[in-house]
């Protein structure tokens, strides 16, 4: 059986590599930012299941680990996810945009810095979601499986 540890790793790897998918036309360093956000954020779906259905025994697995609420809420999600990350995106463009005309240090620096936050919660977005799907496949291939409705 997964544990904790092993959710968040695998999470983290299912959100890096979803978000880096997602985002194939960014440039480089905007693909690495991104794909950096789906890992931490992959972390954190991944270990989402858990934390509202508590482990505490083989049988704590209720609706958060229920293949038809978790399924409608993920299609929710993705209906709303490119234009969660284009806001995000237009958001950092905005940035760097600014920071041609940045006459202080400290000006360019906040600017850069949340051009960073918005590629990385950008990424953790798409992340979360892959991560918290990497958690029932996970749970799917134990012998308690997930249930249909939670």
């Amino acid at each position: 059986m997964p544990d904790g540890k092993t959710h968040r790793r695998v999470g983290a790897i299912a959100g890096a590599v979803y978000a880096g998918c997602r985002a194939p036309t960014e440039a480089a360093t905007n693909l690495w930012l991104e794909s950096f956000g789906g890992a931490v954020g992959g972390s954190i779906g991944g270990g989402l299941p858990d934390l509202m259905d508590p482990p505490v025994s083989p049988w704590h697995r209720s609706l958060a680990h229920g293949v038809a609420p978790v399924g409608l809420l993920g299609v929710a999600w993705m209906e709303r996810l490119e234009e969660w990350r284009s806001r995000l995106r237009a958001e950092a463009a905005r940035c760097s945009a600014l920071k041609s005309d940045a006459t202080s240090f400290a000006r360019v620096l906040w600017l850069t810095l949340f051009e960073w936050f918005c590629r990385i919660a950008s990424g953790a977005l798409a992340g979360l979601l892959a991560g918290y799907v990497s958690h029932l496949v996970l749970d799917a291939f134990t012998p308690r499986s997930v249930p249909v409705f939670g």
